[in-house]
């Protein structure tokens, strides 16, 4: 662990500084100067093993059409809805938000769900709900069990491929939509491997321990301090506990009886997905947020990201929508809202905060 940690340091995060650019669909490019990376507060103990809830918060759970569904719901006002990434059967949670919803929660309500089959939410009945389709499905049903009406959508990485999916399909409950990061739902970054390729083939070959996660989390992350212990014993934990077992049991039994599932499905649904995005119907104001050194977004072979898929995303988004603006911000990897907490969720306000005055 601590060989390729060095690699990762000396081989990617060499630049220093802050930058953001801020891109509207008929506009231009502007560049700013920034400050240093905000310093989160030292994270408290986890705060109960039995839900996985960390930094103070405290999770809830709810039933959505027979699947119970954990999340965290904090504030008042007009709703904020959070939808991280990862994959299913893995361990990634609405506890990747958890720097950020005490501060947006003194002036909205801030929910943030663990996705279908992933964290302490329960498997869907049927084996054919285990790819996005379903959990933008899921995803869905939550709003409409929380009865919360029209919110502002926030998703990183797949995550915010499943909120582009889910605002594509529903519009008419979506205010504002922001995209965090590299994500499935964006071209590819180039020819190649990925810089994050190139740094996971060093990480134990078992994908299912928790060595393997810690070693991936890390070479998403720009820091060490993005995924202190009390966020690695509730990954831990949640990424083992008898249901995330059977997630991974199910999936390789559907994988094995059919050869190309469920990519195959996820292909043809994001193609159907672009294909809307570009007729224009994503009309919703839309913000992609991304950093510089996401590895998920550097081909091996460039000397410095190139931010190919998140320009590519823009361009289907964008297409017919002039209220899409990119904002890229430096010295954070995949998870610059974590890593950058004030810094994102100053970002989030204004955006939010404009387009509520500018329909």
């Amino acid at each position: 662990m601590t060989i390729w940690r060095r690699h990762l340091d000396a081989r990617v995060f060499g630049s220093h500084g802050a930058l953001w650019i801020v891109a509207l669909a008929a506009g231009c490019l502007v560049a700013c100067g920034g400050g240093a990376p905000d310093q989160p507060a030292a994270s408290p103990p986890v705060s109960d093993p039995t839900t996985g809830s960390i930094d103070g918060l405290q999770a809830k759970f709810v039933d959505v059409n027979g699947v119970s569904t954990r999340y965290y719901d904090y504030g008042q006002g007009e709703a904020i809805v959070m939808v991280h990434g990862g994959g299913m059967g893995g361990a990634s949670t609405a506890n990747n938000w958890s720097r950020n919803i005490p501060g947006l929660a003194t002036r909205f309500r801030v929910i943030a769900v663990d996705r279908l089959a992933q964290g302490l939410t329960g498997n869907p009945a049927s084996d054919e709900d285990f790819t996005n389709q379903g959990a933008a499905s899921h995803l869905y049903q939550f709003l409409q069990t929380m009865k919360l009406g029209q919110v502002h959508l926030v998703g990183h990485s797949s995550g915010g491929g499943i909120a582009f999916y889910m605002a594509l399909e529903h519009p008419e409950i979506v205010k504002t939509l922001t995209v965090l990061s590299a994500g499935p739902q964006m071209p590819p970054a180039g020819e190649g491997p990925t810089k994050f390729d190139a740094i996971l083939a060093q990480c134990p070959p078992d994908p299912e321990s928790y060595e393997h996660r810690k070693c991936r989390l890390l070479a998403l992350a720009h820091t060490e301090e993005t995924f202190p212990p009390d966020y690695e014993q509730a990954d831990d934990y949640m990424g083992n506990v008898p249901k995330s077992l059977e997630t991974r049991e199910r999936m390789d039994a559907m994988r094995a009886a059919r050869p190309g599932w469920p990519n195959e499905q996820n292909d043809a649904y994001r193609a159907q997905a672009w294909e809307k995005a570009r007729g224009g119907a994503l009309q919703m104001p839309t913000m992609i947020f991304t950093a510089k050194q996401d590895t998920l977004s550097w081909d091996a072979a460039d000397p410095h990201a190139m931010m190919r898929r998140e320009l590519g995303f823009f361009d289907i988004v964008g297409a017919k929508n002039p209220r899409v603006k990119m904002v890229l911000i430096n010295e954070a990897g995949h998870f610059p809202y974590r890593e950058h907490p004030e810094q994102f969720n100053a970002h989030l306000v204004n955006f939010i905060d404009f387009w509520s005055t500018h329909q």
